[in-house]
């Protein structure tokens, strides 16, 4: 039959295919974590409930990971394989569900089920017929043996008048927040006091001080600070910055060690998937609060590394560098550098974390980057490198030797489920829209939303809307923002559509010296939301009306430059940011460009100064101004002195040294007159296309001509060896210095060769007389015959 006949594919339904897979792929190694994870209260279902179900799990959950969920599918009996078939009876599907196992699960009919749905499951169903027992059995005999599998009591404090309230789950229970982990540091011997272990293990790994504090005496910054990579906010996934400095570490031995014969080539800036195998050291740099700290300590940990930390407060000068770290980079252990044990119980795994490194500047610190930068290139031990700001000088020169990791700040959503997780643990009630003003004025900066929950929270658990959003305001904070931050703020409408004109007035004193010049050079590439209807025409007027208020605002700046009026800066902030983003609002459709009126300028004030030097020295043979210099004379005189150059080549030396000396020029001035008469888009210079050997020939026919200058040529005075000042005493016993200057008559000892106004042939000296000084000063030499 015709409806039986299969149609072979062709070539470009592989190729299509082929491409498919590729996106598909590259999607898949880009997927970050769940976006808000421990939202999700995860419920305690009965032993056994999901016994017979086969799950297979695709793409991001929102609040579980693909490990949490898989140990929770495990808990409660469930089986996870990593294909549909046909004995698969769920598919687990998230965000950016892979379309191959979607369509093979349609196919054999197996049913879809969200993260939602696998949790009411666990909520719902029945445990399996002879299951309690057996599983509690299990439970007790694991507890004897593997104290992974114990059960612990998580202790969730409830507002004040209300008792606390204990909810018991299993050990092997998912970890519920990102930035909380429930470690099972306790050993068999102490498993059997309940009470002790329930408070040991809500706290995370930390110093052994913070490990024998209750919970209750802990800042919970400390309190729910990250034990694990997955517990970092916004470090998830393979292609993350705490994955590549994981790999990176995991590796370096392997890739710098002695023996390694396969020398590695530095990568180019621009490459795409830079590993870091060819530098000893990283650089971790973003704002603050963003893990970049508890990432290397973490890192270091889970990979069995010693670590030794210096941070802004040690003093890490050059000299101090050199004595100290240059020591601990050749040591042993870092661990036992530091205990004074020497070589006893010694350990090949060590790193050297410098933190702030950015704030090594002052006396104290003087040459302290690039000393570490020394110190790099003949390391035997890893280097992490901590900065917040990326761009700053130092900091620069010390990224071209590193492993470059840039951390960012993690979005509202990111922090808002981890936050909502803490929250629930602390028995806080608070409206998420409330949560993420604390996140917003605190620059998504994670420690200070946690500090800011723990003082708000001390009084009461409740949490108004109203009152938390206004102690937000209030507890607001303050950082300093480049001036590219501030050009991305002016135009675009989503971040100004909230702000006061107080605050669209503060973006301006970020810095008020280049943040015009910012607005200024890149305005017109603003795409206004409101000329998105009235086309072209909208579109120009808008334009024109934003550079009358740039031009007002210079005004505005001449004014207060000229007359130190520094009282009218609020008013150039309302011409010079302010209203051109009200004009302008919508978005950047290129990218912010530093203000070329910068270099415009420097190169306006060279060309004044060259025409300045050329009216000096022609003055007598012209009668033009400076302008008339550059617009009129400058390329007049070119081509008198090079052209004869040009087309007579050595023939013509003598027409341009009498050309030169004409207009009283030197033979610097010829540069000049090429950069003075040279405009963009023009030919090349004509004296580019001289030979260099009647260059030369030229420069020294024009040295020695005897031409008289009309002006003073100043040279610096050159001291002769040995003429230094004496000091001679007094009578009265007061110091006399003696500079060895005949005052007797001022005129007679003075030497004429040594004015710059006269020109005085040098006597050639012959090769019979240098032959006859040599031989004459040879025969003195030795004893003499009697």
């Amino acid at each position: 039959k015709d409806d039986s006949i299969i149609s072979t594919p062709t070539a470009d339904d592989y190729e299509e295919k082929k491409k498919q897979r590729s996106i598909d792929y590259k999607k898949y190694l880009q997927r970050s974590g769940p976006r808000n994870p421990g939202s999700k209260t995860i419920p305690e279902g009965a032993p056994e409930c999901l016994s017979g179900l086969v799950f297979v799990q695709s793409g991001v959950l929102d609040s579980l990971d693909k490990v949490e969920m898989t140990e929770l599918l495990q808990q409660y009996g469930g089986r996870v394989v990593s294909a549909v078939s046909g004995k698969t009876t769920h598919l687990i599907a998230g965000e950016d569900c892979g379309a191959s196992k979607m369509n093979k699960a349609e196919k054999l009919g197996t049913t879809v089920v969200s993260e939602d749905d696998v949790l009411e499951m666990i909520r719902t169903r029945p445990a399996k017929k002879g299951a309690g027992s057996t599983s509690c059995n299990k439970q007790k005999s694991k507890g004897s043996s593997n104290n992974s599998s114990k059960k612990q009591e998580i202790t969730v404090a409830a507002s004040s008048p209300k008792p606390v309230e204990t909810i018991s789950v299993s050990s092997s229970a998912p970890v519920r927040s990102l930035i909380s982990s429930f470690q099972s540091n306790t050993s068999s011997e102490n498993s059997q006091d309940t009470s002790q272990s329930s408070t040991q293990k809500t706290q995370p790994i930390s110093t052994q001080e913070l490990k024998d504090r209750p919970s209750e005496m802990l800042m919970w910054v400390d309190k729910y600070k990250p034990s694990a990579l997955k517990n970092i906010i916004g470090q998830q996934g393979d292609k993350s910055n705490a994955r590549k400095l994981l790999h990176w570490l995991k590796s370096w031995s392997n890739n710098h060690s002695t023996g390694n014969k396969n020398k590695l080539g530095k990568p180019s800036p621009w490459a795409k998937d830079n590993d870091g195998s060819y530098f000893k050291a990283a650089l971790l740099s973003g704002p603050p609060g963003v893990g970049k700290t508890t990432t290397a300590q973490i890192v270091c940990r889970e990979l069995g590394y010693d670590t030794v930390e210096l941070n802004a407060s040690d003093t890490r000068s050059k000299r101090s560098l050199t004595e100290e770290v240059a020591q601990m980079l050749s040591n042993t252990s870092l661990s036992n550098f530091a205990a004074g044990t020497g070589r006893e119980a010694t350990s090949r795994h060590h790193v050297l974390l410098m933190d702030e490194v950015d704030g090594m500047a002052g006396n104290e610190d003087r040459g302290g980057v690039a000393e570490l930068i020394t110190l790099l290139k003949s390391s035997r031990i890893p280097i992490i490198c901590m900065c917040n700001d990326r761009q700053h000088p130092k900091i620069r020169s010390l990224a071209n030797h590193c492993f470059d990791l840039r951390f960012y700040k993690p979005r509202v959503e990111q922090i808002r489920g981890a936050m909502m997780s803490v929250c629930y643990r602390e028995g806080i009630k608070i409206a998420p829209d409330a949560l993420d003003q604390i996140i917003v004025g605190s620059n998504q900066d994670v420690r200070q939303v946690l500090n800011h929950l723990s003082m708000f929270s001390a009084k009461e658990k409740n949490m108004k809307s109203d009152q938390i959003k206004q102690d937000a305001n209030k507890a607001k904070k303050d950082f300093k923002i480049g001036p590219w931050d501030v050009c991305r703020q002016v135009f675009t409408e989503s971040e100004r559509k909230n702000m006061s004109i107080h605050q669209k007035s503060d973006l301006f004193f970020h810095d008020y010296s280049i943040g015009p010049l910012f607005v200024q050079e890149n305005y017109w590439k603003a795409r206004p939301k409101a000329a998105q209807t009235g086309g072209r025409v909208a579109l120009l007027k808008l334009l024109s009306k934003a550079a009358r208020s740039i031009a007002d605002g210079d005004l505005v700046e001449r004014a207060i430059r000229s007359n130190n009026n520094w009282s009218l800066l609020p008013t150039q902030a309302l011409f010079s940011c302010v209203l051109p983003g009200e004009a302008m609002s919508g978005h950047l459709a290129g990218e912010i460009e530093f203000p070329s009126w910068l270099g415009n300028n420097s190169k306006k004030n060279k060309m004044d100064r060259l025409a300045q030097e050329l009216h000096h020295h022609m003055r007598l043979r012209i009668s033009g101004n400076k302008t008339d210099v550059s617009l009129e004379y400058s390329k007049a005189v070119r081509d008198r002195i090079v052209l004869p150059l040009v087309s007579k080549g050595q023939d013509g030396i003598g027409d341009a040294v009498s050309a030169i000396t004409e207009y009283y020029l030197q033979r610097e001035d010829l540069d000049s007159l090429g950069e003075l008469s040279h405009w963009s888009g023009a030919a090349t210079d004509p004296f580019a296309r001289v030979d260099s050997k009647v260059k030369a020939a030229f420069t020294r026919a024009f040295n020695k001509s005897s031409a008289m200058n009309p002006y003073s040529i100043v040279v610096a005075p050159k001291k002769k060896k040995g003429a230094s000042a004496s000091l001679s005493i007094g009578e009265d016993g007061e110091p006399i210095e003696d500079d060895g200057e005949d005052d007797d008559d001022g005129g007679e000892g003075e030497d004429v060769t040594a004015d710059a106004m006269i020109k005085v042939k040098k006597p050639s000296v012959s090769k019979k007389a240098s032959a006859g000084t040599s031989a004459a000063a040879g025969k003195g030499r030795g004893k003499s015959k009697k």
